[in-house]
């Protein structure tokens, strides 16, 4: 068995499942970002030559959630997942935390300072690119649900997408403007593993196993 099989198939992939799936079943939620809140936005391709988003822009449901579902205006990994539409009807999912040096979750006191990242980065054309976020709206709000509401309530947040290099290099690839609580939308349940862009596979290979074993166990949690 190759060794970035073995998570997927051997007992530590069979321990993070397990242990996911209790740890969502104690919460009655996901077991990383139980809470969160659900926003209608607009994705505006910059360019295409990175990740290929449709040419026109495109509306887009975006949850914004805290980590480790810690209470009020306490700091916590904040996270920024947003679901692409796409012609086929396969939907793409992009989940970003905020981070320290692109691959470390960091607490972030704002929804709107900092960067978001996608922590893995993707195998792209035989390149590691990650990608990344960060808020261009200078108003601030505390780390607090309520207070993002109130934020986007106020007018529209709009966040700069970009790809990054593995030297750091970095591109803009899209502009996110969020504009709307979504009070009666469905709960996606989003999953980047599943639902990555065509031919962009998360790396490395070994420990996107140990991490879609995780999203196993909460979703069966739940």
């Amino acid at each position: 068995m190759a060794e970035h099989e073995a998570p997927q198939a051997g007992p530590v992939g069979r321990l993070f499942r397990a242990g996911f799936h209790s740890l969502s079943a104690l919460r009655g939620a996901r077991a990383f970002h139980p809470n969160g809140l659900l926003l209608k936005g607009e994705l505006h391709a910059l360019r295409r030559d990175d990740l290929a988003l449709p040419p026109e822009p495109v509306t887009v449901t975006v949850r914004m959630s805290k980590g480790a579902g810690l209470p009020g205006r306490i700091p916590d990994a904040l996270g920024l997942a947003i679901r692409v539409p796409t012609a086929d009807g396969d939907p793409w999912d992009l989940t970003l935390t905020t981070s320290a040096v692109r691959v470390v979750p960091r607490p972030a006191r704002s929804w709107t300072t900092g960067r978001f990242s996608s922590l893995l980065p993707y195998r792209v054309n035989g390149e590691l690119v990650w990608l990344s976020a960060r808020a261009e709206t200078p108003r601030r709000a505390g780390a607090s649900l309520d207070a993002l509401s109130r934020l986007v309530q106020e007018g529209p947040v709009t966040y700069l997408v970009e790809t990054v290099r593995a030297n750091g290099h970095r591109k803009p690839c899209a502009t996110l403007t969020l504009h709307e609580v979504d009070q009666d939308a469905s709960r996606p349940a989003f999953d980047p593993m599943l639902n990555a862009p065509p031919g962009w596979e998360l790396r490395p290979r070994w420990l996107t196993g140990l991490r879609e074993r995780a999203y196993e166990g909460s979703r069966e949690g739940r």
